[in-house]
């Protein structure tokens, strides 16, 4: 993928995110290490899986703390996953409840 496929894809993914219900946004992390690097910029809360596709994804977020956490989860990790699959990429992700707002 190059860096232009990499980004479209970072915030495909983000978008998505942020799409579902309960999602109120993605987490960077305490020191905005959860990420995907881009030239200039970065989508904070996704990591992409790595180039030689081992690892998985990862999506980072804050949940709604009166949403059902599981069906939220459930539905974040489904809206990943198609976007991946749309961009030919793995659906290998991994969902990360890191706060409750």
């Amino acid at each position: 993928m190059t860096p232009g496929d990499l980004a479209g894809l970072a915030d495909d993914l983000a978008a998505a995110v942020l799409a579902v219900p309960g999602v109120v946004r993605l987490n960077g992390g305490a020191l905005g290490e959860i990420g995907t690097y881009l030239p200039g910029r970065r989508v904070a809360g996704i990591r992409l899986a790595d180039p030689d596709r081992t690892g998985p994804t990862e999506v980072h977020v804050v949940l709604r703390a009166d949403a059902p956490l599981r069906e939220v989860a459930e539905a974040v990790h489904l809206a990943a996953a198609a976007r991946l699959t749309a961009a030919g990429a793995p659906a290998d992700v991994r969902v990360h409840v890191d706060d409750l707002a």
